[in-house]
């Protein structure tokens, strides 16, 4: 029983094996010596009772044998076995069995009791005699012993039956073994089935197969193991996306600039580089172009710090008032190059907490570089700070062209970029997992608020510590 379906089989069957023997043994000794038996030996005492009744009304039996023979004869009939009569000194007075003898009488198991004056009805039901004995005694009016009226009657017809109600028994429950193995042979499949899907799967999964979810069927505790698969599933696939869309950006990102550094050590190898002016452009461009691939890599470098777990903060005591203002100044001179109108408000009374500050600057320098680069022109930028009693929060808000509701939480994910409104078109796509990320390390939370063609707003809001 190596299998989970025999184990089960087995865990139904083996009660039954143990209990329908037990339970057809008792019921077979319950229906025979308590049912069967009992009614026998009821049946001949009042058969006995009614013979010594009668007997009461011809006294003169006891002292005339001729009359107690024909008597005896009378009442065979009412007998499927030996009717006799005792007299008081324990001799047979007559029988309607020639067999019968002064000898055999004193075989009687109860005739001591009956010469005692009391009743006697036996039932001897064995391997070796089955047969029903009853001694019933016959006083007179001064209830002085004058007979003894005994019947003797074999139980070969009824062993017969109870030996066929044995097989009937036998049979009964031998079906019922029968029903028993069918039932748990369903209901091992039924419990088996959707484990073998489960472990179908899960093996797939070990093999690198894409698996497709699994059918929630089966007990609570399976529906509950094949819903893990599930999430597991799931995951797997979001991984398997970011690793794809990582591949793609990369090959995106960095093979534009790294094409564009090609082609101008092409130029210079051809000659422009006997030209000063010409030499510097190209350099200069190339040296853009390298400083457009740094930011890149600074992400990558923290998103793998991330992953490793080996993100930590260095956490001080800041003025917030003091340290937002300076940490804003170039990102408003970036938003007025662009021509876009840079509002901020800043309140003089923030409170002193505890946070990373370089961190911290890596968060608001996320948010405010991607609210600049996805703002048309003429656009608006605004930051707002304020706290309150457990939190401070800031936001940041710009009038671009928003995100969709079904993408809001995607923009969270590992380079993931907008394919509908291209919100996200460049980079990575990693600058606002990373400002949440370090969010979350600082127990605090980063919110989004927008709509398509309305712009959006990104709130940072950290607890007070």
């Amino acid at each position: 029983m190596r299998t989970l379906r025999g184990r089960f089989i087995l865990s139904h069957l083996l009660p039954i094996i143990v209990v329908i023997p037990l339970f057809g043994v008792g019921l077979i000794y319950l229906l025979e010596t308590q049912v069967l038996l009992n009614e026998l030996s009821e049946d001949m005492g009042d058969r006995a009772n009614l013979i010594a009744t009668a007997i009461n009304r011809q006294p003169g039996i006891w002292q005339d044998p001729e009359q107690a023979a024909a008597f005896i004869t009378g009442m065979s009939i009412f007998v499927q076995g030996q009717l006799y009569l005792i007299s008081p000194n324990g001799t047979l007075l007559a029988s309607n069995d020639p067999a019968l003898k002064d000898q055999n009488i004193l075989d009687l198991a109860g005739l001591e009791q009956a010469l005692g004056g009391e009743s006697s009805v036996l039932v001897f039901y064995g391997i070796s005699q089955q047969r029903g004995e009853a001694l019933i005694p016959v006083t007179d009016v001064n209830e002085q012993l004058i007979g003894i009226v005994g019947i003797t009657e074999s139980l070969q017809g009824i062993a017969t039956e109870f030996g066929q109600l044995r097989w009937l028994v036998i049979l009964a429950l031998l079906v019922q073994f029968i029903v028993a193995i069918i039932i748990a042979l369903l209901l091992a499949q039924r419990l088996v089935r959707p484990i073998m899907t489960v472990t179908n799967a899960v093996t797939e999964i070990a093999d690198g197969y894409r698996v497709d979810p699994i059918p929630e069927e089966g007990p609570n505790e399976i529906k509950g193991l094949a819903l893990s698969v599930n999430v597991l599933v799931g995951r797997l696939r979001v991984l398997e996306d970011t690793r794809r869309r990582l591949l793609a950006n990369l090959v995106h990102e960095i093979g534009r600039p790294l094409g564009a550094i090609r082609a101008a050590i092409h130029t210079l190898r051809l000659g422009a580089a006997e030209d000063p002016e010409i030499r510097e452009e190209l350099l200069a461009g190339i040296e853009d172009e390298v400083k457009r691939m740094q930011p890149l890599l600074d992400d990558l470098a923290q998103l793998h710090g991330q992953v490793l777990g080996t993100l930590e903060l260095s956490r001080e005591p800041v003025a917030l008032s003091e340290w937002l203002p300076p940490l804003l100044l170039p990102w408003r001179a970036a938003a007025l190059e662009k021509g876009l109108l840079w509002q901020a408000s800043i309140p003089e009374d923030l409170p002193t907490t505890k946070i990373d500050p370089a961190r911290m600057a890596q968060v608001v320098g996320n948010l405010l570089s991607n609210a600049i680069k996805y703002t048309p022109s003429e656009g608006t930028i605004n930051v707002v700070a304020s706290s309150d009693d457990d939190s401070f929060w800031f936001s940041v808000v710009d009038n671009g062209p928003g995100i969709m509701p079904e993408e809001q939480e995607k923009v969270f994910e590992p380079f993931y970029r907008s394919t509908k409104e291209r919100r996200f078109p460049q980079g990575l796509g990693l600058g606002l997992t990373i400002a949440l990320d370090l969010v979350e390390a600082h127990d605090g939370q980063l919110n989004i608020e927008s709509a398509p063609g309305t712009g959006s707003r990104f709130i940072v809001r950290l607890p007070l510590t």
